[in-house]
């Protein structure tokens, strides 16, 4: 009997079994081999020549769990590789930078050894990216925005780098006692009047949130902006515009933008503040505009064992706390800014302008008077208060139920100035004849010190209450000081906040739907609410709205769905601005 020709390995096998290769003469399995702790013919090397031999393999427990785990592992690595696309995207983004920032974020991914891949790294594929985060964002929102109920939208309106008329929208809501501010959209526009305003608002609510008009004005409770005419115009602005589609709109002017206002009026009215801060523009100035200077200053610092700041400009922003830092740098330098201009005023160094030299013996003038030194500190400590009330004003959980306390504290900080100085005009009168080390001329006697500080604590209590009180919102948002928890009376009176609730369930009754809440049941409900805050303030210091749905959620629901109502409506537009 002819004995069986040999067999040899053919090639064609590979195109079947892709896993397959050779070496040495024998076959091997590169799935297998690949793998940690396997064993077989297709790992050490098998000679059997035979097309079933291979079939079989394939078909084994152990190629199987190989190939799986090959894959699992190639997914993991493609997962790692998007997601690192996607943070250099979201990066791109948040920090506002050009799409073609993000091949080189790439790079430098590659640089830290981490893999990235050859693929989708270009401006093109940038976008499309941020294009997917958005639309996640825009789906999570539309998802918190059903168990929300109610929502207030906050504007402001910009021109960008193209003079193009853009609109910048946050909505505000609230969730069993907690507010959430998120941004919504960022729209361009072709005209910033006020129905343009209003129908871009209306249909990115109906894009982003999938809302018909009908269900926005349903919803919609609250709308806040800044002062602009064609935002709050009682005759044709968008404010007035959306109440005549929802009549029971809650608007309010931004209140951190009318403390702004208010003590740019106060300054206005008294020419020694308004002079002051002029003076300290124009130092601003004369370091900003001159690297000489800021060197010279830089030495003088040094000379004083001063830490180097650039001084700050008073007039920078709108925002006092901006202010506020301008003026805490004035005084951290105020050793070296003496020092700096009397040397610039007797300088002989003709690299000196003559204008420079008169600028700084003007500096140096004022700043060493005794009236200078006592009112810059007198105007310190009353922005030291109005700079808090600022930030309160700008928090995200700034409510309107808030802000009639938080303007009483201010004001009574204020009128506190009349019986006691503050931190800084005490530092200044702790000393006569010099302050910080610096001699100082002039006099300034107790009959002027006490008419400047009721000058200044009057103006400034003058122009907050007016500002800050006035407004056809004045009755319902001093009807809401009762969500502040922590300023209910020390005992439970039957009483307290009945009329409160009454006030605003007259206003917002129209919008109260049986399918959300039963308005009928709120006023039974809040007495009963009220037991239970009282039980609760017992035994916490920090008592919050989330802290009372918790425990009586299932007992109050109908008032405390109406306290997320109210918790959802803005204090300010603070978050628009610093969106752009």
């Amino acid at each position: 009997m002819p004995s069986e020709p040999a067999r040899i390995f053919k090639s064609e096998w590979t195109a079947t079994f892709p896993w397959l290769y050779v070496k040495d003469g024998k076959m091997f399995c590169n799935t297998c081999d690949s793998q940690p702790a396997t064993s077989g013919h297709f790992v050490s090397g098998s000679q059997n020549f035979r097309i079933s031999a291979l079939q079989l393999h394939a078909q084994s427990a152990q190629h199987k769990r190989c190939d799986a785990m090959i894959q699992q592992n190639a997914t993991n690595a493609d997962i790692n590789r998007m997601s690192l696309l996607f943070r250099n995207a979201h990066a791109i983004a948040k920090a506002g930078r050009p799409f073609s920032d993000f091949p080189w974020l790439c790079t430098l991914d590659e640089k830290k050894g981490l893999s990235v891949g050859d693929s989708y790294r270009n401006e093109k594929k940038c976008s499309e990216f941020i294009e997917s985060i958005a639309e996640e964002q825009r789906m999570q929102l539309r998802s918190v925005i059903q168990k929300a109920h109610y929502f207030s939208i906050m504007v402001d309106g910009t021109t960008d780098s193209s003079v193009t008329e853009a609109e910048i929208m946050y909505i505000r809501y609230a969730i069993d006692g907690m507010p959430y501010v998120r941004f919504l959209a960022y729209v361009n526009i072709s005209r910033a009047n006020a129905s343009t305003i209003t129908e871009s608002i209306v249909k990115t609510l109906e894009q982003h949130l999938h809302l018909t008009k009908q269900v926005i004005f349903e919803r919609l409770v609250g709308f806040g902006s800044d002062g602009a005419a064609v935002m709050t115009g009682c005759k044709s602005g968008v404010a007035t515009v959306l109440k005549k589609e929802q009549p029971c709109l809650f608007t309010i002017h931004c209140m951190a933008h009318r403390l702004e206002l208010s003590f740019k009026t106060f300054l206005d009215n008294f020419s020694f503040t308004k002079s002051l801060m002029e003076c300290l523009e124009a130092i601003y100035k004369f370091y900003h505009n001159s690297s000489l200077n800021r060197s010279n200053l830089k030495v003088s610092c040094a000379a004083a064992n001063i830490t180097f700041l650039v001084p700050g400009r008073v007039g920078g922003t709108r925002w006092l706390p901006h202010t506020m830092a301008a003026l805490q740098t004035l005084w951290k330098l105020y050793p070296a800014l003496i020092e700096h201009f009397e040397q610039m005023s007797i300088t002989t160094d003709a690299s000196v302008s003559s204008d420079s030299k008169a600028k700084a013996k003007g500096f140096f003038k004022t700043l060493t008077t005794r009236k200078t030194v006592i009112l810059a500190s007198l105007l310190t400590d009353a922005i030291d208060v109005l700079h808090v009330l600022s930030l309160s004003l700008q928090h995200t959980y700034c409510s309107p139920g808030c802000i009639i306390d938080m303007l009483n504290v201010a004001l009574l900080k204020l009128e506190q100035f009349k019986q006691r100085p503050g931190l800084y005009l005490q530092a200044a009168l702790s000393e006569t004849m010099s302050f910080m080390g610096v001699p100082i001329s002039g006099t300034y006697n107790d009959d002027q010190l006490c008419t400047a500080i009721h000058h200044v604590v009057d103006g400034l209590v003058e122009q907050l209450q007016k500002r800050l009180l006035d407004g056809s919102s004045g009755n319902l948002t001093a009807s809401m000081t009762f969500l502040v928890l922590k300023n209910w009376p020390e005992e439970h009176t039957q009483e307290f906040g009945n009329e409160a609730i009454h006030v605003l369930l007259r206003h917002f009754n129209p919008i109260l739907h049986d399918s959300i809440m039963n308005s009928t049941r709120i006023p039974e409900e809040w007495s009963t609410l009220k037991e239970y805050v009282y039980k609760l303030k017992n035994g916490s210091k920090e008592l919050t709205w989330v802290g009372v749905n918790e425990v009586a959620k299932d007992v109050c629901p109908n008032v405390l769905h109406f306290v997320d109502l109210l918790l959802s409506l803005p204090a300010s537009s603070a978050d628009c601005e610093q969106g752009f």
